[in-house]
């Protein structure tokens, strides 16, 4: 069967890069303000502050799990909002889309309003994961950083499923 036959888009809420297309914020000067007014005409939905709130990120059981800075401050405090452009230290955009959470090879995502790393809690919800899931906590922090980055997104993962369901029931 030609590739073209299966249908890819058959679950996709944006197909054809069009959540690319909305104006997404770009940087803006990092201020640790937890407050930030979302801008209109994007889907919230796709953003990372919709995830960390939908997740109840800073109650999740993975919240305590997190990389310790211990001489990081100064830089965690000179990435603007939404530079994700470096290959380490990118920081997220409350308002915007997360980059592919791909850790390891030092990429490190920067907590948007806030000075640190962002948590294992926070790294599942970027990754759209359900607010049950949880990693077991006796799993060292390497590995739980290296278990989200090698997973596909949820929703992606889920979308591919019923793509593949469909085909094979029809």
């Amino acid at each position: 069967m030609p590739e073209r036959d299966f249908p890819w888009l058959k679950a996709a809420y944006y197909p054809n890069q069009t959540a690319f297309s909305f104006p997404w914020p770009r940087h803006e000067p990092f201020t640790g303000a937890a407050k930030r007014t979302c801008p209109k005409n994007i889907p919230v939905e796709l953003t990372v502050e919709h995830w960390f709130r939908l997740n109840d990120v800073e109650n999740h059981p993975n919240s305590i799990h997190s990389f310790k800075p211990k001489a990081g401050l100064p830089r965690f405090l000179s990435v603007d909002e939404g530079d994700d452009s470096r290959k380490s230290f990118k920081r997220l955009h409350r308002w915007r889309y997360s980059p592919t959470a791909c850790y390891g090879n030092n990429e490190v995502h920067l907590h948007p309003y806030k000075p640190r790393r962002i948590s294992v809690s926070e790294a599942l919800a970027v990754q759209s994961l359900p607010k049950n899931f949880f990693l077991p906590p006796d799993m060292t922090l390497t590995n739980m950083f290296k278990t989200v980055g090698n997973g596909v997104p949820y929703l992606a993962a889920k979308a591919l499923a019923i793509s593949v369901s469909h085909f094979i029931g029809s």
